[in-house]
């Protein structure tokens, strides 16, 4: 019954178009959670203590909540409206006191983000590492990363705090490596300062400290130095693009030159091993940018060891200069591919390449609207299980529930009719103007 059953709350990246999975969802938080789990109980108990009122159910609830915390948004609160076709075209609440369009929720002190006391695992787990958020939000504005734009403004934890916390994930609970986790840890601006304090602290629990991808402009010879007194895993870099046009076209800035010196920094300093992130796919693309890309991966495949590159499928996000464009065909897709596997004539290089039908399906989940619930419950229902690993992905079965419900999958993956055609998303706030994103799009457009 209403009052008995529990809430479904959903919440992280997905939340920023969480369309798709309204149906299953009583409630998802749009941005940061820290602050919002604390208020969501204490209405959640207020409630708790009327039950015994008569008519107190749980879509009342729902919209107590909805009106009272910041950044949550019920579905069932919502009509979808339909344009003269037939197709979505926005959202109406249908309650009093529930706002028109959820803005997200932020954590204004990142200080205030870390777990007193984190599980320790008793097994060996995929991520066996303790991980210390230094920075939330990206100042690089590269205009395919959700993450980047959705996570404004940017937050740094200070250096302090960051490190008091890995101290404790080294010495109390034992870690043999310690993370730095942010979008672009060479963009903290107390990061060499930072590793300079953690590394005889780690050294003594003989634990190592790891960055995640960086930003190769952001790579500077002293935290390489600094890195180098730890452990030497793999490092990697996301170029994302190879060529000088389509980087500007992104957002990005790579200058080959420096990516090839940091190599042979790296081989000087003792590591072994490279590893390159980039997109195939992307707005703007040209055959002669993905040759450029595989020259640049040859000249890399010198740098000194072992270069393991992983090519990844353009998606446009929501909350992006690129949510309204579409996904590359597959055709092309895979002629793009044949030209860097054709291209790249190293075999100290490992290529790996993304399966095109998991990014499409990526792609159709991320750009949809409420009509892919019927498909997802079908696929599901048809033994579609783990679908982020490719080992596990079943295109045949995704393809027979799109067509059982009746929905194209390319209709998702098209780019948008103009810059004021209505998406699935609208009525979600991610604290970044229309116009900035509109702007930035054009900006890439014009290269």
């Amino acid at each position: 019954s209403w009052p008995r059953h529990p809430l479904i709350l959903g919440g992280g990246a997905g939340a920023f178009n969480p369309e798709p999975l309204a149906e299953f969802f009583d409630l998802f938080l749009v941005g940061d959670g820290e602050e919002a789990v604390g208020e969501i109980i204490s209405v959640c108990r207020g409630w708790k203590d009327r039950r015994g009122e008569a008519g107190v159910y749980k879509p009342q609830l729902l919209s107590e909540l909805a009106a009272a915390v910041d950044g949550l948004y019920a579905p069932a609160l919502y009509r979808e409206e339909k344009d003269s076709q037939g197709r979505p075209a926005g959202l109406t609440p249908v309650s009093a006191g529930v706002p028109r369009r959820v803005e997200k929720q932020v954590l204004q002190d990142l200080d205030l983000s870390r777990v007193e006391r984190p599980l320790v695992p008793v097994t060996e787990i995929v991520h066996d590492r303790g991980v210390v958020e230094i920075m939330r939000g990206c100042r690089r504005g590269c205009r395919f990363c959700q993450a980047g734009w959705t996570g404004r403004p940017v937050r740094e934890k200070s250096p302090a705090a960051a490190g008091e916390q890995a101290r404790f994930l080294a010495e109390d609970c034992g870690y043999e490596e310690v993370s730095l986790l942010s979008l672009s840890s060479g963009d903290y601006r107390g990061i060499e300062g930072l590793l300079g304090t953690l590394s005889p602290v780690l050294a003594r629990r003989s634990a190592h400290l790891a960055l995640p991808s960086l930003n190769v402009a952001t790579v500077s010879p002293a935290m390489l130095e600094e890195l180098a007194r730890m452990k030497k895993s793999g490092i990697t870099l996301a170029p994302e693009a190879g060529s000088l046009r389509l980087q500007r076209a992104i957002g990005k800035d790579l200058d080959p030159d420096r990516l090839w010196e940091i190599g042979q920094r790296l081989r000087r300093l003792g590591w072994r091993l490279l590893k390159l992130y980039f997109m195939i796919g992307l707005p703007t693309e040209t055959d002669r940018d993905v040759s450029e890309l595989a020259g640049l991966i040859n000249r890399m495949s010198g740098w000194g060891g072992k270069l393991n590159v992983t090519i990844s499928n353009f998606v446009p996000r929501p909350g992006t200069p690129f949510q309204w464009e579409g996904m590359a065909d597959p055709g092309v897709i895979t002629a793009r591919k044949t030209i860097i596997r054709q291209e790249v004539n190293s075999r100290k290089v490992q290529l790996k390449f993304r399966p095109v039908e998991l990014s499409r399906l990526e792609g159709a989940i991320a750009r949809g609207d409420r009509r892919l619930g019927g498909v997802i419950r079908k696929a599901w229902e048809l033994g579609c299980r783990f679908d982020g690993w490719s080992e596990s992905f079943q295109p045949e079965k995704w393809e027979a529930a799109f067509a059982a419900q009746g929905v194209a999958i390319d209709d998702y993956l098209r780019p948008a009719g103009g810059f004021s055609d209505p998406l699935p998303w609208d009525h979600i706030g991610t604290g970044v103007p229309r116009e900035v994103l509109v702007r930035e799009a054009r900006k890439a457009r014009a290269g």
